[in-house]
Formats: C-alpha cells, structure tokens, sequence
C-alpha cells in the first residue's frame, strides 16, 4: 500500500515568491517614497523657520530703531538703523546694515557695536531676489527664498511705516 504524500509544488513555492517579491517592492517603495517626501517637508520647513525668523527680527529692528537714522543706500544695497538695545552699554545704540550678497545668494546683517562689529548671514545659497523699497516715511524690504523642492519659492516682506513727520 501506498501512502499519499502531501506538499507544495515547486510551481506553487514559484509563484508563492514572485507575489512575496512584488509584495516587498510595492511596499518599499511605498515607504521610500514617503521618506522623501518627509525629508523633502522638514527642508521646506527649516528654510521657511529661518526666513520667518529673519522677517521677525527685521520688524523688531526697525520698531525699536531711531526712526530718522533709518535709510537705504542703494549703491551699497543695504538697509542701515541705529537701534537702542542695551543703553547701558551702547548708549548711542547698536548700528544694524541688512544687505544682500548675490554672489552667495543669501542676507548679511552686520551689527556694529562701537568699535566692535559682527556679522551674520542667513538663507546662504537660498535667496533669490531682494528688493528694497524706500518711500519715505514707508520702507519695504522683500525677499524671495528658494524652497530647494521642484522650483518652489516664497516671498517675504517687510512692511514698515516710520514713525515721524518728513
């Protein structure tokens, strides 16, 4: 007597494999695809943070600045102000120049402090456009930032309206 021998075929493991194998790359895919995308979201949101940021400071700056030493130098491209931060130490106040270096694509605030004179920059590489617009008494300072995600980019502007008679 024969005994009957159950098992799997080797077309059957075969084909079990190949829908296993599609079943991985689909999801790999899927996960790969969403990391991207994730990755591609929180660099979109870092260069976004730093612009808002710079946006910020510029409105405090010129809000706290002595409003006739505000002026823009077209020649040099930069925004200057005297602000009155620390009095104690800098009783003439804190001279601020926010510019723009093309070459680099990105904002330079250089902050001078009597003899001392620091500066910092922002956006490095990501700045596309600045424009400033000085209208007395209204100044308006805009930039477009390149997002670095298929040509994406956003503008951001500065709006202010000294506050003395011309």
């Amino acid at each position: 007597m024969r005994k009957s021998l159950k098992g799997f075929t080797l077309v059957e493991i075969i084909a079990v494999v190949a829908i296993v194998g599609i079943i991985i790359v689909a999801l790999y895919s899927f996960f790969m695809n969403n990391f991207k995308v994730v990755q591609q979201q929180a660099q979109i949101a870092n260069i976004e943070s730093q612009a808002k940021r710079l946006q910020d400071s510029i409105k405090q700056w010129l809000q706290m600045a002595d409003q006739q030493s505000i002026a823009y130098y077209p020649l040099s491209g930069k925004v200057y102000m005297i602000v009155y931060e620390d009095q104690t130490s800098y009783p003439n106040g804190v001279e601020y120049l926010i510019g723009y270096e093309s070459s680099e694509k990105k904002i330079t605030i250089e902050k001078r402090m009597g003899s001392n004179s620091s500066t910092v920059w922002y956006l490095k590489g990501k700045v596309v456009n600045f424009t400033v617009t000085d209208n007395p008494p209204q100044i308006i300072i805009q930039y477009t930032v390149d997002l670095g995600v298929r040509g994406q980019t956003r503008t951001y502007k500065v709006v202010y309206n000294r506050r003395y008679d011309w």
